[in-house]
């Protein structure tokens, strides 16, 4: 039966009948089914190059010496925008440039889906012209698929030589079961009578990227939670913090689809931007769960459907909303009875992140959290530094910021190092080589500050990419790209940075109270871990948290809903008093 894998297949076939047998491959995952297919091929000749702004002017290097059609591939995102300075130069210098851009399935796009932008906008003087291969579920779009990668060679050399894009849509899955429900959506503006009800509902308030809260909107939200019995799901990029938030991607990595069936809401209300949060939205867009309804608020009022349970958008501010909820009457409260908020706060106080692991961005991360000094900077790089730094606590006062908005690579170092010109607090990075050596010449900007501090896990490659791959070698060559950074020392020290560096668990808390103290210079401390211990250490943590214990979780829970009505203080006293009744 015909299934997306054939556009990877036709395309490789076109390749070779159109005798394209130069390929420059830029390291990713969405790009995985490709590389596999031709890494290995005798008729290619590949060349790894992991920054995308390189490998299309190495692909012009290569044209302009043997007068051949070069193909490029990248991954999803940014990857594409990257292509774009070198594209605009073979355009103008009317090279054959065949640029394969992978992307999500079309259905993510403008969705607030993580890595999905649109991947065909770009300039007109960038591409002669822009295809798109279609998701294939039947013959006819094999047929289809088969026509437009032919238009697509065939434009290289129509009318002139030029840089074409062919975009290929991945996903490496299907999603099975009866057909969904049809879903009637509708949008509210200030004024509109919101016929909407939240009485008897379990109400869960997600928090996407967003810049911290002021005070008296973070009471509001509280309020609402309070009114609504309402979890508020948060993670680093929120940027709220209150004891009705749960932050558990760690939770939602390790739980089973039918044990978290008490713990979904029947009301799904989401602010801020994209979270960034893998773990949850796997968990939340199961089709399993298709009887939740999302609620969207945000002023650009847009259809942005990212679990597929969209019902109502709400075009209007989150203070409006949240307002308009908690002051009018006719808005009954919450669920009762049992709390729904409570649940949530028992089944994520039961989680155990304290476990011994290797040497590891896991280890780092348990360790250094709680050195981070309260009022400080966060920036964290995309995928895995950001997934392994949600899974420990940091002050509540720390801001954290990531560029999950397009969701590329490159760029994070830029915008901390935009951050520290305009604060005095510390400002701290984490990012993996791969990423670091995307925006390693920021580095050189004219008078970065001593304020800025730069934690490089150095795992030798795109760890990422081996997710799921089995961490095979073959994986290392081109689709994680190892071997292409070495160290930032030389880079660093240059730039004017303290260079620090640790290869062990000893080593680096024997630098981290430097690294997390002041400092008359910038600091980067690099450290050294292996990709085999990278894995270990995250499956290890995921593997304790497997079995939840009902009894604790009822125990924590009571404490934790003790502790929210009484406070504190309150829940020591009243401990203290049974402590001594018992």
């Amino acid at each position: 039966m015909p299934s997306n894998r054939d556009n990877i297949q036709i395309l490789v076939e076109l390749l070779k009948k159109h005798d394209i047998s130069r390929l420059v491959i830029n390291p990713g995952g969405t790009n995985i089914a490709f590389v596999r297919a031709v890494q290995d091929d005798p008729f290619f000749t590949c060349y790894s190059v992991v920054d995308e702004r390189s490998a299309v002017y190495f692909a012009i290097g290569l044209y302009l010496q043997t007068g051949k059609t070069i193909a490029l591939c990248c991954t999803s995102a940014q990857a594409t925008r990257n292509y774009i300075p070198g594209l605009t130069e073979a355009f103008y210098k009317r090279v054959p440039l065949l640029a394969i851009t992978m992307m999500k399935h079309p259905r993510f796009t403008y969705q607030e889906y993580m890595q999905a932008p649109d991947q065909s906008s770009l300039p007109a003087d960038s591409v002669k012209k822009s295809f798109v291969l279609p998701y294939i579920s039947d013959v006819n779009d094999v047929f289809h698929a088969i026509r437009v990668a032919n238009q697509a060679i065939l434009e290289l050399s129509r009318n002139g030589m030029g840089p074409v894009q062919l975009c290929v849509p991945w996903l490496d899955y299907s999603i099975e079961g009866a057909r969904p429900l049809v879903r009637s959506m509708h949008r509210y503006s200030i004024g509109d009578d919101w016929n909407v009800s939240l009485s008897g509902k379990k109400v869960m308030l997600v928090i996407g990227e967003h810049r911290p809260f002021a005070e008296e909107d973070r009471e509001l939200i509280n309020e609402f939670s309070d009114k609504f019995d309402a979890v508020i799901y948060t993670n680093h990029l929120s940027n709220f913090s209150s004891d009705r938030c749960v932050s558990s991607n760690l939770l939602l990595s390790v739980i089973e689809k039918e044990k978290f069936k008490d713990l979904a809401p029947d009301v799904l209300i989401s602010i801020g931007g994209q979270t960034g949060d893998y773990p949850f939205y796997r968990m939340l867009s199961r089709p399993e769960f298709e009887g939740i309804e999302h609620w969207r608020v945000a002023p650009d009022g847009n259809v942005v459907d990212t679990y597929d349970k969209l019902v109502n958008v709400f075009q209007c501010d989150d203070w409006y909303f949240f307002k308009h909820f908690v002051s009018d009457s006719d808005y009954s409260s919450g669920k009762g009875g049992a709390s729904y908020l409570d649940g949530w706060l028992a089944a994520e106080a039961n989680l155990n992140r304290a476990v011994s692991v290797p040497f590891s961005n896991v280890s780092i991360a348990q360790y250094l959290s709680p050195l981070i000094p309260g009022g400080s900077v966060v920036q964290f790089s995309i995928l895995n530094s950001l997934r392994v730094w949600d899974l420990f606590e940091l002050d509540e006062s720390v801001s954290c910021f990531s560029n999950v908005g397009a969701f590329g690579i490159d760029g994070g170092m830029s915008t901390l190092i935009g951050q520290s010109f305009a604060t005095d607090a510390l400002c701290f990075m984490v990012v993996g080589d791969l990423a670091f050596l995307y925006d390693i010449n920021s580095l050189s900007i004219r008078g970065i500050r001593s304020n800025v501090r730069i934690l490089l896990i150095n795992n030798g490659g795109g760890f990422e990419f081996k997710l799921g791959t089995g961490h095979d070698k073959e994986t290392d060559r081109y689709i994680a790209a190892a071997g292409h950074f070495k160290t930032a020392r030389g880079w660093a020290e240059d730039c004017g940075f303290e260079y620090l560096s640790a290869k062990s668990e000893e080593e680096f808390e024997a630098f981290a109270k430097r690294f997390v103290g002041e400092s008359d210079y910038p600091i980067i401390l690099e450290a050294f871990v292996t990709d085999d211990n990278e894995a270990l250490a995250y499956e290890k943590i995921l593997r304790e948290n497997q079995d939840l214990k009902p009894s604790d979780v009822i125990i924590k829970g009571v404490k934790r809903s003790i502790k929210r009505t009484v406070g504190a203080e309150g829940a020591r006293k009243l401990s203290s008093f049974l402590n001594r009744k018992a």
